[in-house]
């Protein structure tokens, strides 16, 4: 006679080795995900995320026996729960647009677990250069692969609606944008202020920012160029355009590696000039990071003020946009991550703080003005707001940091086309037809 045996989980045994090995290594990568976020892989010690949980070094390491295993372990962590989000996407039997809302929507539902203590939040996929070769490889390959199965959905979208589009990548790298922008969103809000910010966003995928019809005709850069061959015999001019090549490339190094894994010789290595005549024009690190900060800074504000000169409200901002993706997804001017500040001393940060909330408020401005003359949709212009700064920022996001190890998904082959799909998506909505 078979004997039928209920059978329980034990989850909660206290005896149970396996699952207290499980809740261990879960927060010691959780602590490690807010200090990488935070400081970096490379500004990051054992010792400080020993100290977030009142344990010593060797505690952590009897689980991650070294800095690295213990990044790559949060880096697939945050990985899988990207995965977790597409695979839910994949499986709903629902029309190709509806299938991009219900990934942010399964995205956003995931955050609200963490925020109600179901779960760890994920790290930011950054810096992933600063990883020995192998590691980075399995993550840069589950990273690929998760783009690669969002940008089908993306195609599927575009091949079963009107929209006149080129590529599906750069609607892709947008959509990575705004699911970085949720991450963030949730790490700095309550669970209901999160519920709302999220709704506003997967509004605007579904109907965009813009009222139909109040946008036509194509957007194009604004960017005055100069012929620089004069300048070669003007040596202020000659050490300016110096100048500008060591903080483009030092803006890619931070991008890359963060401030704690860059290193000024290497930089000066790449540009092909001495040690020596490198010092020469920067004095230290902390020194180049903020004047990267300032050039970067400099110029989304230049961007600005250019498409402020005769625009205003929605126009105002497909203009400003359209020219900050377009400066970096060119190369024309690459723009730093925000987020580096977090090495300056709290006084300097302060400064681009202050700057960052400028900018911020003029975009909010502007949509809130949109409101008021009938072009924009009716959306919480704060919540915008966040969203527009954000997106703006092309590095901010791990999309490009997996990108910066294999070409398939640059935007860089053609920006004007790439810019305006980039932003097509976020100004028209997924649902409505852009007419």
């Amino acid at each position: 006679m078979t004997v039928l045996r209920p059978s329980f989980p034990d989850h909660e045994s206290p005896f149970s080795r396996r699952q207290e090995r499980a809740r261990k290594t879960a927060a010691i990568r959780a602590a490690a995900a807010q200090r990488f976020s935070t400081h970096g892989v490379q500004g990051t010690r054992l010792e400080d995320i020993a100290a977030d949980l009142g344990l010593t070094k060797t505690s952590i390491a009897y689980y991650y026996p070294s800095k690295d295993k213990l990044a790559e372990a949060v880096f697939l962590t945050a990985a899988e729960f990207l995965e977790e989000a597409i695979v839910r996407a994949e499986d709903t039997d629902v029309s190709p647009d509806h299938k991009i809302i219900c990934l942010f929507q399964a995205y956003a539902d995931q955050l609200i677990e963490v925020l109600e203590g179901q779960r760890s939040h994920p790290a930011q996929l950054q810096e992933l250069d600063s990883l020995p070769g192998d590691m980075q490889a399995r993550i840069v390959s589950r990273l690929s692969a998760a783009v690669g199965r969002v940008n089908g959905m993306v195609q599927e979208w575009l091949d079963s609606s009107d929209r006149a589009l080129g590529r599906s990548e750069p609607v892709t790298f947008c959509l990575f944008a705004l699911l970085d922008w949720l991450k963030v969103s949730a790490s700095d809000h309550s669970a209901a202020e999160f519920r709302s910010a999220a709704a506003v966003l997967l509004d605007i995928l579904g109907g965009g920012l813009a009222q139909h019809g109040a946008l036509t005709g194509k957007v194009m850069p604004q960017f005055n160029t100069h012929d620089e061959l004069p300048q070669i015999f003007d040596r202020e001019a000659r050490n300016q355009i110096k100048r500008e090549a060591f903080l483009k490339a030092g803006i890619r190094y931070f991008n890359r590696y963060g401030f704690e894994g860059v290193s000024l010789a290497d930089i000066a290595a790449s540009l092909g000039v001495t040690r020596g005549a490198f010092y020469y024009h920067i004095p230290d690190k902390e020194s180049f990071l903020e004047q990267c900060l300032d050039h970067s800074l400099d110029a989304v504000e230049a961007a600005l003020d250019a498409a402020e000169e005769n625009r205003t409200g929605l126009d105002f901002l497909r203009q400003a946009l359209f020219d900050l993706i377009y400066m970096q997804a060119s190369g024309v001017t690459p723009v730093i991550r925000p987020g580096l500040m977090s090495a300056l001393p709290p006084a300097r940060q302060n400064r681009y703080r202050g700057r960052l909330r400028n900018i911020s408020r003029r975009l909010g401005d502007a949509h809130h003005a949109a409101i008021a003359d009938g072009t924009a949709r009716g959306h919480d212009t704060a919540t915008v707001e966040a969203i527009l700064a954000s997106v703006m920022f092309l590095n901010d996001g791990y999309t490009l940091a997996a990108a910066n190890s294999f070409n398939d998904w640059r935007i860089s082959e053609h920006p004007q086309s790439a810019t305006s799909d980039y932003l097509h998506g976020l100004l028209y909505g997924f649902t409505v037809s852009s007419g």
